[in-house]
């Protein structure tokens, strides 16, 4: 008899994970939503335990890191632990005992992974985990990692930064690319403030790669871009995205994913969303709309 930790990965991709959360503020109860720089932030997260035997004191390990580069123990920084007993079959919510103070990296783009140890795990983890060690979700069913940001949709284009870094003592050549479209599981959409939201069928997105920041926002860029990092060092891109205005409470889907020979390294999902106070201002103005009334 033995417990079964899961903390299980983002479909289709394993950096979606909707058992990783965040509630901004100092209100660990409050809303999810995106995390917010500079002030508190509590993390929660969701355990599984699938196996026939109980695992009691369960400790989930929370990390961030900077996803342009490898994302391994060592790199990738501790901010807390959580705790839970699981009888057979249970799930269990968890919150970080330690509040996260986000400070931007990489653009603002950083990947959030939590790590269980459980005691009669089928296949547990080292634990501690050893220094160098890569997290590697898809790997291990203990590890899970949430990559997803929110941003507002804009009728100008707004360039987003992206880094990509080579480890010290190998060069990197990977290729970017932009997928478009598709729609988030329930769940998670709930833990970005999102709950009940839909996709926007016909949702209108300008989005390019480029490997320099250009002030014109016409410039579409590229739909793939291939990049070279020499060993050490990091090379930036920037995403292009403009926005039509979106119809309420819809969002459209953006992924940038990276790629090694036709593998998928990592990605980063973006949601875009208009704001309810702008949507509710276009409705306003399209129920008043001189055409309208003349008609």
């Amino acid at each position: 008899m033995s417990a079964h930790l899961i903390i299980e990965d983002g479909q289709p991709w394993w950096w979606d994970s909707a058992d990783i959360w965040v509630v901004p503020g100092n209100d660990p109860n409050g809303p999810p939503g995106a995390p917010i720089a500079g002030t508190s932030n509590y993390l929660w997260g969701r355990v599984h335990n699938t196996g026939n035997s109980a695992s009691n004191g369960v400790r989930v390990d929370f990390y961030w890191a900077d996803p342009s580069g490898q994302i391994a123990v060592g790199a990738a920084t501790q901010i807390g632990s959580a705790f839970a007993d699981l009888p057979p079959g249970a799930t269990q919510e968890v919150l970080c005992l330690v509040p996260w103070v986000p400070v931007i990296v990489n653009g603002g783009h950083e990947c959030l992974l939590a790590v269980a140890h459980g005691a009669g795990d089928i296949n547990p983890l080292p634990d501690p985990l050893p220094n160098g060690f890569p997290f590697q979700p898809t790997l291990h069913e203990q590890i899970a990692q949430r990559n997803v940001t929110v941003v507002l949709a804009a009728r100008r284009a707004q360039l987003l930064a992206l880094t990509v870094a080579a480890l010290p003592r190998a060069a990197r050549k990977v290729e970017l690319h932009i997928e478009q479209g598709g729609e988030l599981p329930a769940r998670l959409l709930a833990t970005l403030g999102l709950d009940r939201w839909q996709p926007a069928r016909e949702a209108r997105l300008t989005a390019g790669l480029a490997r320099t920041p250009h002030c014109n926002g016409d410039v579409p860029g590229e739909q793939k871009l291939a990049l070279e990092v020499p060993r050490g060092q990091a090379q930036a891109a920037y995403l292009s995205l403009r926005a039509e205005a979106l119809p309420p409470r819809q969002y459209a889907l953006l992924r940038v994913l990276e790629s090694q020979d036709g593998k998928v390294l990592g990605g980063i999902t973006y949601v875009v969303t208009a704001l309810e106070k702008e949507q509710a201002q276009e409705q306003a103005q399209e129920q008043h709309s001189p055409e309208e009334q003349a008609s």
